[in-house]
This record gives C-alpha cells, structure tokens and sequence, in this order.
C-alpha cells in the first residue's frame, strides 16, 4: 500500500545518505628511522570530515620506548577546517588524554582554563594532512592558514618543491612533493608543558618536513620525511596489488 511504499523510499534515502558519507579510505605506513623499522602508523579517513591515526612502535624502538597514540580529529568536509579533535596517548608510563571542541563563536575551549580563540578557519596537523590528500598545489601551493596545536597558535603552509616519484611498496608513484613549514607564533595559551612524541617534534623549529601525495586520484600520501638535527624519520605507504 501507500505506507509501505513511503517507508520503502525513505529506507532509500537513508541508504544513499549512509553510502554518501559513510566512504572511509585507509592506508598503512611503516616508519623507519636510521633505516630500522620504529613504528607503524595506519590512517583511515571518512568523506564525512574525519581523519583519525593509530601509532604503534615496532621492533627495538617498542622495547626501549613502547607507544600505542590515538588521534582523531573532525574537520569540514569542504573548509577542511577544525571542528574538534582528541587523542589518547600510551607511551610508556604517560599515558593522557585530551580533547577539545570548537564552539559557536570560533573558541577551541579544552576546559574551563584553557580556550583558545580562533578565526575560521582554523587548522590543525592533522586537519592539514586530509587537506593535502584532497586538494592540489595550484590550490595550496604557499598559501599560509592558521594553525593550532595543543593551545599554541601560529600558522602553516604547504610548498610545493617538484613532481617526483615515491615507491609504494610495488610501483614508483608520480607525488606533488611538498615542504610543510609550521610557525609558531604564541605558545603562551599551552594546554600543557608535555606532550607526546609526535606532537612534540612535528612543530619545533629546524625540522623539515616533507611530504609526497600521488597525483593520480584518490590522492594518497605515498611518502613523508621528518629531517631534525639528529636523524631522518621516513614514512612510506604499505601497499600490496590485489589478485583476482
């Protein structure tokens, strides 16, 4: 009858929207440093406007310093902006949590003592990194965006250095290689004097990082590079070929 037929479309348009916003891509990377096997890091991002990364050190690095981080940050679909993010750290005997929110008037507030206003849109490293896997350099190239990390502000920027290929595991990909420059400009709104590693290192000054993304679509990070005064932290996609 008529009813059964309503509902029939309306379970339709539910199934639609479910399979429109419910698209989830992941990719797994394994880490090296000094060319020993540190950590893997798995990326899994939803078209809905959510990008979330687990951290697990491997080998020597995992015995001397065990780490399990959780990242998960929601952003815009179409602004690629904050919307709020959270992480869950296990490194060792640290083990905080932290989360914050952006509210109605542009204020990233953490808690009562630690609010943090913004101008949107406002970026994050990870808000920043599904931006790169969406966009390309004639968008991005240069181009500064308020950046925000753990109560610190300042700004970032991709620059785009040449194409080049990265080696996925099977295949030598065609990347836009990038250079991200993060600035800090005021720390003074910190959340809190210790964070963990990845956090920690990723915006102090004198790192270079790089970053390659198959220009082929879906975009990927096929590749990036952390260069600090000590050593190189390399990161490259596992991927293997499907068989039929």
């Amino acid at each position: 009858g008529f009813d059964g037929k309503v509902h029939l479309e309306n379970m339709n348009r539910i199934l639609i929207c479910f399979f429109l916003t419910g698209v989830v891509t992941s990719q797994s990377y394994s880490v090296t440093i000094l060319g020993f096997h540190a950590a893997d890091v798995n990326q899994t991002i939803h078209d809905s406007g959510r990008i979330e990364f687990t951290t697990q050190n491997r080998g020597l690095i995992d015995l001397i310093w065990p780490a399990n981080n959780y990242y998960d940050t929601q952003f815009d679909p179409a602004k690629f902006s904050l919307i709020s993010w959270k992480k869950k750290i296990r490194q060792g005997t640290y083990k905080p949590s932290l989360s914050a929110k952006m509210d109605s008037t542009g204020v990233l507030v953490y808690n009562e003592n630690h609010k943090v206003t913004l101008s949107n849109p406002a970026h994050t490293i990870f808000t920043m990194l599904a931006m790169i896997q969406s966009k390309g350099p004639e968008t991005l190239d240069t181009k500064w965006f308020q950046y925000e990390h753990e109560g610190k502000v300042g700004k970032a920027r991709f620059v785009w250095a040449d194409s080049s290929k990265a080696w996925n595991g099977q295949d030598s990909i065609l990347c836009d290689h990038y250079r991200l420059d993060i600035n800090i400009i005021d720390s003074l709104t910190s959340v809190s004097k210790r964070t963990d590693y990845f956090m920690g290192q990723i915006i102090l000054s004198g790192v270079v990082r790089e970053v390659w993304v198959s220009r082929v679509k879906p975009k990927k990070i096929i590749a990036a590079k952390v260069k600090t005064p000590w050593f190189s932290l390399w990161a490259h996609i596992i991927e293997t070929k499907e068989h039929w």
